[in-house]
């Protein structure tokens, strides 16, 4: 192309005019960015085409492989009438000029819309150019024609041939469902083609609000209505000349920002190459309705449009001397319409837009100016490319994902997550309550968890049963769901676990305890009957001492919002006041407590809620005087040493330690009642306290207890370990005869530390035993014990045995005494729930000939009858000889129910509840 273009002077300097305008300069673009209407006027026009071919061609890259700018180029040089004589009053628009105006719109829509065009779409102006030229002939009743039309206008987009296929496609549903959709179809363009909706009916908005549309009746229908084929051309031609521009205009806006993160950034305006316009052939029009849609609405649009006619358009002047660009530079053509453009587009000036140009042949044998460059497209900024919009998005990800994994990590720390919790997929943050039922206090997790939290437990005594109670229920969720007329049930396993290094010597007891739960648990798994219930098991920790128990129940309502089979807790392995507190505050919340482990006589005062496995410390002071009694009657211990009739009675000097100080108070008066000699003193817990010995120097002083029995009724962690190192270090050789009550066996039950003591024999009250211990091989204690091996693979382990202190087995009666009852109220046809739970529990029970009690793995568990009972009446206890390092067989008693006075181990001097 360049030998064609020779022959003009100046077309250089006509593309770096073009250059410095077409390119996006900014983001945000604003009025002021609008590009002018470059107006070329040519005298020579129609002997010399082939000026806007030419920029047209510096348009298209020399590498083929490049995307072109973004152009139409429109020839209207066929038209060669010119009218004569200057416009200077604007002839109005005619008809004629309406219809030429579509034409080139239609040329330049069509160009546009292609890949080479930009890919605009043109929603607006295909609606008004498609109302021009349908027939809507009935003056009554026009809008509701036009209702229709649209309506089938739209449903023929849904197909390739139209409406046939839509109404094909309405054909193959069914009869029903094909009227209701049409219905709903119907109703939603109904709302659509009204215009007062935005979204999808913004285009329909947009009419509404124009100046340019002949104002009729508020509807859409009606404004349509008036711009079809036999009703426009009684309005004002202008109207609608500047009513198709600026729909035109208004798609332009719209589409060329691409919203969207990959979406192609336009980094040129869309170029419109008009060559050869006149009055006659609507390029005068179209200038003129441009200048005037942009004089009205100044707001921003892209069109950068360039002409070529003889005369100066719209005014159809001869061009003025300074107009060409040999007589000023682009910069200066574009500085000075700068200056002038705003106050004449306010003034509403019709030529406020145009930059004319004179473009002069090139004289002969005047040689040819500097080759000008090809228009690139300007490279995307890196910011807009659609990698640097995938890098944004990546990095996005990124920090969403690394800022959720370290507020997982925070989170995961503050409520002590284990990963964040992967079992069957990941369980987002805040999207799994029990694993939000768990946070750090203090440095200990406390809360409540469904066994998939390894940190409640932090001890790796734990893992084992806790790993097992998590699968199992697991299984008991996946039977539920095929089962679902088995009663669900959950136990809560209240623990008092300190997060705390070195801690593991003191959880053996806890561990058994919540190993019995799963036992009775996989019981339950195994019974394969409709009236069996399903037991699931969650396990809190209420931190040591039960100090967070406020906490913990919080957590528990919220829980039993959502899930009502919480029906009561077990453990609450010592009876503390803070024990006491946490029965409360579980019976405020409406949860029964079912205690395995607990022997304090206030305990039952504390709530008619609660329950418990063990007997109470008055029966187990009235065994161990009694049992003293008829020793002293001999007047020698069961180590061969001399007895006489004098105790000394050794307990916490902690007032808030219930269960010591209640014991000591029940040794007192059962051994006073028969006579015997008391002299209690108190031992300063870990050597805190003003009060009392320490635990060391207690052993020491026993050891002047001659012939004295010493009976220990304080802790067994740490405090008896430290009472007999007193003994050992002081008098080895005679040391005094101890009988210590039953949390003794928490001291005994591991293994590594009570086997060091070699020196100092004891006996010490039980609760339960294994059957190692000689305890009554029941049918009830033998499938216990052979169960509790084949769960745990440690209890064959020498170096991790079983404990032979019985908290498993009473935790198993505790939680299958619950069971019992969820199936009385299943039997019964009565809700299982916490609320109907406890009067359950008060039916186990032979009174009143309801032949209900249960035969358990530690005794006989009948609770009387009475409200106010809620302990096992006759209870047995258990007396356990340690020497040598470890517990024996040899020698142990038990002091149980009458029915159990024949046992080998029972001796008719044990005494019986009233």
């Amino acid at each position: 192309m360049p030998g064609a273009v020779d022959g003009f002077e100046g077309f250089e300097a006509l593309v770096e005019l073009v250059r410095l305008r077409y390119r996006r300069l900014r983001r945000r673009l604003g009025r002021e960015d609008t590009p002018p209407i470059l107006a070329c006027v040519q005298p020579s026009l129609h002997d010399r085409p082939g000026l806007l071919a030419g920029i047209a061609e510096h348009l298209r890259p020399a590498d083929r492989r490049k995307k072109p700018v973004p152009y139409t180029y429109v020839d209207l040089g066929t038209d060669r009438s010119v009218r004569p004589g200057a416009d200077h009053d604007l002839a109005p628009i005619d008809v004629d000029d309406v219809v030429e105006l579509r034409k080139i719109l239609s040329a330049m829509t069509g160009q546009l819309g292609t890949g080479n065009g930009g890919k605009y779409k043109f929603r607006r102006f295909f609606l008004v150019n498609w109302l021009l030229k349908i027939e809507v002939p009935q003056p009554d009743g026009g809008p509701s024609a036009i209702s229709g039309k649209m309506f089938r206008r739209a449903l023929a987009t849904a197909g390739d041939d139209g409406t046939e296929t839509a109404r094909y496609a309405l054909d193959s549903l069914p009869r029903v469902v094909g009227t209701a959709v049409l219905l709903v179809v119907t109703a939603y363009l109904r709302v659509l083609h009204s215009g007062r909706i935005p979204g999808p009916g913004r285009a329909y908005r947009w009419f509404r609000t124009q100046d340019f549309l002949p104002r009729g009746d508020d509807s859409f229908a009606e404004l349509a209505y008036r711009i079809t084929a036999h009703q426009w051309q009684s309005q004002d031609p202008a109207q609608i000349a500047r009513l198709l521009v600026g729909a035109f205009l208004q798609d332009l806006r719209e589409a060329y920002p691409r919203r969207g993160w990959f979406r192609r950034y336009r980094t040129t305006f869309p170029i419109v190459l008009l060559d050869g316009i006149t009055r006659s052939n609507g390029g005068y029009a179209l200038i003129r309705a441009v200048a005037d849609v942009r004089n009205e609405t100044r707001t921003f649009d892209p069109l950068l449009l360039m002409t070529t006619s003889r005369l100066v358009p719209p005014l159809a002047e001869p061009p003025a001397e300074d107009s060409s660009l040999e007589s000023q530079s682009p910069a200066q053509l574009l500085q000075g319409w700068n200056q002038r453009s705003e106050a004449l587009s306010r003034r509403r000036e019709i030529v406020a837009w145009i930059i004319p140009i004179t473009v002069h042949d090139r004289a002969a044998g005047e040689p040819p100016g500097p080759a000008a460059r090809y228009l690139s497209r300007p490279p995307t900024p890196w910011r807009r490319t659609r990698v640097a919009r995938g890098v944004s998005v990546l990095v996005a990800l990124a920090v969403i994902g690394g800022g959720y994994t370290a507020y997982g990590m925070v989170d995961d720390e503050r409520r002590c997550g284990d990963g964040f919790q992967w079992r069957d997929g990941t369980s987002w943050i805040g999207s799994d309550p029990i694993a939000d039922s768990v946070s750090r206090i203090d440095g200990t997790c406390v809360g409540v968890s469904d066994g998939s939290n390894s940190l409640l437990l932090p001890s790796s005594q734990f893992d084992d049963v806790r790993g097992l109670i998590f699968a199992q229920n697991e299984q008991v969720r996946q039977l539920h769901e095929q089962a679902p007329q088995r009663p669900l049930m959950t136990l809560v396993f209240i623990a008092a676990v300190a997060d705390q290094v070195g801690v593991d010597n003191a959880l053996a007891a806890q561990r058994e305890q919540l190993a019995g739960m799963a036992v009775v648990q996989a019981r339950q798994l195994d019974r394969d009957r409709s009236g069996e219930p399903l037991l699931r098991v969650l396990i809190a920790n209420a931190g040591p001492q039960l100090g967070h128990t406020r906490f913990v129940v919080d957590r528990l309502r919220v829980l039993m919002k959502d899930d009502p089979s919480i029906v009561a807790a077990t453990g609450l392995h010592e009876s503390r006041e803070s024990t006491q507190a946490m029965v409360k505050e579980l019976a405020a919340a409406g949860i029964p407590s079912i205690a395995a482990t607990l022997t304090a006589d206030t305990m039952v005062r504390t709530s008619r809620l609660y329950f418990q496995i063990s007997p109470q410390n008055r029966r187990e002071a009235a065994v161990a005087a009694a049992y003293l009694d008829q020793l002293m009657k001999k007047g020698r211990d069961p180590f061969g040493h001399r007895l006489t009739r004098r105790v000394r009675l050794y307990k916490s000097a902690d007032p808030q330690d219930t269960y010591s100080q209640n014991l000591a108070a029940d040794l007192e008066e059962s051994l006073g009642r028969r006579g015997v000699a008391v002299t209690t003193t108190s031992i300063r817990p870990d050597g805190r306290g003003a009060d009392g010995l320490d635990a060391e120097r207690a052993g020491r002083d026993a050891c002047d207890a001659k012939g004295e029995a010493v009976l220990y009724a304080a802790r067994g962690l740490t405090d008896f370990q430290a009472f007999l190192d007193g003994i050992t270090d002081r008098c080895p050789k005679q040391p005094p005869y101890v009988l210590a009550g039953d949390d003794v066996t928490k001291h005994v039950a591991e293994r590594k530390v009570s086997a060091a003591n070699r020196a100092v024999p004891y006996q010490y009250l039980s609760l339960a035993i294994a059957p190692e211990l000689g305890g009554a091989a029941s049918p009830a204690a033998a499938n216990f014990y052979q169960r509790l091996k084949e769960l745990f693979n440690y209890e064959s382990d020498p170096e991790r045995s079983r404990t032979l202190d019985g908290h498993a087995a009473l935790s198993f009666d505790a939680g299958y005494t619950a069971v019992l009852a969820v199936r009385f109220l299943a039997e019964n046809n009565i809700a299982v729930s916490s609320a109907t739970l406890w009067p359950a529990l008060l039916s186990i029970t032979d009174a009143g000939g309801q032949q209900r009690r249960y035969e358990g793995v530690t005794g006989t568990i009948d609770f009387g009858g009475r409200i106010d009972q809620r302990v096992p009446v006759n209870k047995p206890v258990y007396i356990v000889t340690f020497r040598d390092g470890k517990a024996t067989a040899k020698d142990n008693l038990v002091c149980g129910a009458p029915a159990d006075r024949e046992s080998a181990l029972t001796k008719p001097w044990c005494p019986v509840d009233q």
